[in-house]
């Protein structure tokens, strides 16, 4: 047994555990990005509120708001916690002009590797066009199982060699929205094809209802073209061991 839990919190945020050590990934738990005409209002309460959590690190793949929550990111890194935020350049810089500080960011550029006390993260492209670009996916190993997380990225029939791509995936997170510039549901389920992970889980769909994204289309369209390959609804809130 890996003793490796992975909790969803709805949108694109993960919470991966391993013993004493909390890693989060790309947490909206405000409502920061309704604007003043009710678009992007959230569709349902968060599961768990800023203060309920005690993660050693907090990952950001880009900069934007439901990724770097600016309605909670300095409550979760602040002098009462513990956790440091991995992120990419431009996300640094959101992050202190938020009232992070720099002392508690961690750079990860693509390309790039860190390896910490009981996991590494690797650093890919994420291809989010000129909106973010330089959006980050991550390839996280932690107790003997490696966690992608492909953050908001472009279907791209290149997709292996333009992550440089190289080992085995133990869990894939994709995103099935279909807008801004992300994968839907069906290019996810080609993207589970690709990458032949052990288990996939689709995520980013439902926090807003701009977002879209359709999970019924996607375990149909996978289990199609892609037999054999497991995949997982998650339930906001829901914690698996893997």
């Amino acid at each position: 047994m890996s003793n490796v839990t992975l909790k969803w919190l709805g949108g694109a945020g993960f919470i991966i555990e391993k013993g004493g050590l909390c890693i989060g990934i790309d947490l909206y738990l405000s409502n920061a990005c309704m604007n003043e005409d009710g678009a992007f209002k959230r569709l349902m309460p968060p599961p768990v509120l800023p203060g309920d959590l005690d993660m050693d690190y907090l990952i950001a793949s880009h900069e934007h708001g439901d990724h770097l929550d600016p309605g909670s990111i300095c409550d979760l890194i602040s002098k009462d916690t513990k956790t440091r935020l991995i992120c990419p350049t431009v996300t640094k810089r959101d992050a202190m002009s938020f009232g992070v500080d720099s002392d508690r960011i961690i750079l990860l550029n693509r390309g790039e590797t860190l390896d910490f006390d009981g996991f590494s993260i690797r650093a890919v492209p994420s291809d989010h066009g000129d909106a973010s670009p330089d959006a980050i996916g991550v390839f996280i190993n932690i107790g003997g199982k490696t966690i992608y997380f492909m953050g908001d990225t472009c279907f791209r029939t290149d997709f292996m060699e333009y992550i440089g791509w190289k080992e085995d995936i133990d869990v894939l997170l994709v995103a099935i929205n279909g807008k801004f510039g992300n994968p839907d549901s069906r290019d996810a389920a080609h993207f589970m094809q690709m990458l032949k992970p052990k288990l996939t889980i689709p995520c980013h769909f439902w926090l807003f209802a701009e977002h879209g994204g359709n999970p019924g289309d996607f375990i149909e369209y996978s289990e199609s073209i892609a037999p054999g390959l497991a995949s997982m609804l998650l339930c906001i809130g829901e914690k698996i061991e893997l």
